[in-house]
């Protein structure tokens, strides 16, 4: 996967910079295994949820986004 959507919002999986729909550049920070969470049997695989942290570049602000094993949008989640 090399792009997620965010409602009609698509974002890059890479380190380049992008600009959020409210004119701030971010990028990729990291992805994370939701672990708290089951993980469920796909194609043969058991799969986990996904997180996808990303870094406001004009703060040191994160942001990201929770992905179901099966790749449907959850949620938007905060750093503990």
């Amino acid at each position: 996967m090399n792009v997620i959507s965010v409602g009609n919002h698509k974002i890059n999986l890479n380190f380049e910079t992008q600009v959020s729909k409210s004119g701030r550049p971010f990028r990729l920070s990291g992805i994370s295994l939701v672990l708290d969470k089951p993980a469920i049997w796909i194609d043969k695989r058991l799969t986990h949820g996904t997180k996808y942290w990303f870094r406001y570049l004009d703060k040191d602000e994160f942001f990201g986004f929770e992905f179901s094993p099966d790749g449907k949008f959850v949620g938007k989640v905060i750093l503990p």
